[in-house]
């Protein structure tokens, strides 16, 4: 089996069709990174090319920044489903109410890449409320020098 040595994350498992994945601490969180290489395709010795806690920080701080209208949708949703005692379990003791709560309790929770066989990468960072909390998510998509650029939701 092959496997893609990552200079920061250690070593990924790659299936034959070029996809693997691997769970590994992140900073404060535990991250799910998933790797999905073009046959051919040779990865970067760094996916993340930066300190990955920093730049998933700057991922988080940037979708939680009020005005994006598709997580404060999210945040909304997910508001009005979950009883007060899930809420208060979510965004934990001493946090602010209602949809702030929610906003401070966001983190990162998974990182897809996909190489290309011209040695481009694509990076897409899922953001939610922990693993396994809800089956919808906020998708970030970060350009290729580290630059959140879109927010989605995603299920």
């Amino acid at each position: 089996m092959a496997a893609l040595a990552d200079a920061r994350l250690g070593e990924i498992p790659l299936g034959p069709d070029g996809y693997g994945e691997a769970c590994v601490p992140v900073g404060p969180w535990a991250l799910r990174v998933t790797v999905e290489r073009a046959p051919g395709a040779s990865g970067p010795s760094d996916l993340f090319g930066e300190d990955p806690a920093d730049l998933l920080g700057r991922v988080l701080q940037w979708a939680v920044a009020p005005g994006h209208e598709t997580v404060d949708l999210f945040l909304d949703h997910h508001l009005s489903e979950f009883a007060p005692d899930e809420l208060a379990a979510i965004a934990g003791e001493g946090a602010p109410a209602g949809v702030e709560g929610l906003r401070a309790a966001l983190q990162p929770i998974a990182a897809h890449f996909a190489l290309a066989l011209d040695g481009g990468r694509q990076l897409a960072v899922d953001l939610g409320f922990g693993a396994d909390v809800t089956e919808v998510v906020l998708v970030v998509e970060v350009d290729g020098e580290g630059q959140p650029v879109s927010v989605d939701a995603e299920s």
